[in-house]
């Protein structure tokens, strides 16, 4: 797929067929490696939350399914992270925003920079839907298989040409591991406008899963990275059916002989019927805010619209916040952001999202099924808190849905636990 959306300065479609050879060829392969990662998280989410469930919370323990994709989803979260990570480290970190009609993905569409054609889609969970979309999205290459056209056939496949830019921009060939000139003034190079407080480095954890935030400062920090995508991802092959917990210090997990599953495996699992789905909502595929009838349905999926575009414009607002103010006893903003996209992620978002698919639509084209999150991008006022903003939103469906206010509730963490003065310019 070539992308035709506004693009940054810099960016040109890349091309398999065309080796990173410049800054601009890698940051363009890393901006489109963002949107990837990018696409795979509502895809993922939708089904998850088709996945009727009782428990308080679905980030702890749950059915089977919903664990596994739960685990899924966190480390998706931690690759679009380092991905962003690795473009600050080269300079461009001001040259992506995810807050973006053009950044943020809809659905249908078909995968980013794949051959053949993969079409990502919205959808309630089945074992079909994981054999057919989730497991060919995640599909391993052998290793060293090239790309055989202008386009990947594996994400692997485009992680390599990444992983073979950095090492070629720093003066080492990628076919051969020897230095093509002076190590130093390379590596330097490339990395002379780094910003590393500006780098996402705390806060992550994954009950069904691993890894963590990597501050990348040199081409073996930057390699690092990469290999953790694509083995949380994928796994290094097909054969292969268990990586590191950690695969940024995998020495030490061979050590203790702590494993998980790459992506691949897990989806496998799930297909294959070794972990439950269990009872699944009737939710419609690909839907569309505009298509819910109006009144309160529209008005809850245009909030969880809202608290979608609310989480990116959150990460936004983390990494163009210095982390040197980060000291122990110390009141820190940068620190407090990172606390409350974890809120946003797991109360917020979750919570309109609970709404949603435990309400049933009775008129219009979804008629018969339940409502759920479009994923689609809200365009908040401008020049306006957008923190007041959706609290507003979801004060007008509250009547409705009750369960978002209270203690502890959606209306509580939007009021009390989001900065008052994100998207003010302040």
């Amino acid at each position: 797929m070539t992308t035709t959306h506004a693009v940054p300065t810099g960016y040109r479609p890349p091309r398999a067929d065309e080796p990173i050879d410049s800054v601009d060829s890698l940051f363009s392969h890393l901006y489109d490696a963002a949107r990837l990662e990018m696409s795979t998280i509502p895809l993922y989410l939708y089904a998850a939350y088709s996945i009727k469930t009782d428990n308080v919370s679905q980030w702890s323990a749950g059915p089977g399914a919903f664990r596994l994709i739960k685990s899924i989803v966190i480390e998706e979260m931690l690759h679009l992270s380092l991905v962003r990570n690795l473009i600050v480290a080269i300079g461009r970190g001001d040259h992506i925003t995810f807050q973006r009609a053009e950044f943020v993905p809809t659905f249908p569409s078909p995968m980013l920079h794949r051959v053949p054609l993969l079409e990502l889609k919205l959808a309630p969970l089945t074992t079909d839907l994981v054999r057919d979309v989730f497991m060919p999205l995640e599909l391993p290459a052998k290793a060293g298989a090239p790309a055989e056209s202008g386009e990947y056939q594996t994400i692997g496949q485009f992680y390599k040409a990444i992983f073979d830019g950095f090492q070629r921009l720093c003066g080492v060939d990628p076919a051969v591991v020897t230095r093509a000139g002076s190590p130093g003034e390379r590596e330097a190079e490339l990395f002379k406008h780094n910003r590393l407080d500006l780098q996402y480095t705390n806060t992550y954890w994954n009950e069904g899963g691993g890894g963590a935030p990597i501050i990348v400062h040199d081409l073996h920090s930057a390699l690092t990275a990469i290999n953790v995508i694509v083995e949380q991802g994928e796994g290094m092959d097909p054969d292969q059916q268990e990586v590191p917990i950690d695969p940024g210090s995998p020495a030490q997990d061979l050590a203790t002989g702590l494993f998980e599953a790459p992506h691949y495996v897990k989806f496998k699992r799930i297909a294959d019927g070794w972990e439950l789905i269990g009872d699944v909502h009737r939710v419609p595929e690909n839907p569309r805010v505009a298509d819910y009838p109006e009144g309160p349905v529209r008005d809850l999926g245009r909030l969880a619209c809202a608290a979608y575009t609310y989480v990116l414009a959150l990460l936004d607002e983390l990494y163009n916040t210095s982390g040197n103010d980060v000291r122990p006893g110390a009141t820190s903003r940068r620190y407090g952001l990172e606390r409350v996209f974890i809120a946003a992620m797991q109360g917020l978002l979750f919570g309109v999202i609970k709404e949603l698919v435990g309400t049933p639509i009775t008129e219009g084209p979804y008629r018969g099924m339940c409502a759920a999150p479009t994923f689609e991008f809200y365009e908040f006022p401008e020049g306006v808190s957008m923190t007041r903003h959706l609290k507003e939103l979801c004060e007008r469906v509250l009547p409705h849905f009750p369960a978002l206010g209270g203690d502890n509730s959606v209306l509580w963490l939007i009021g009390d636990q989001m900065p008052a003065d994100l998207g003010t310019g302040r």
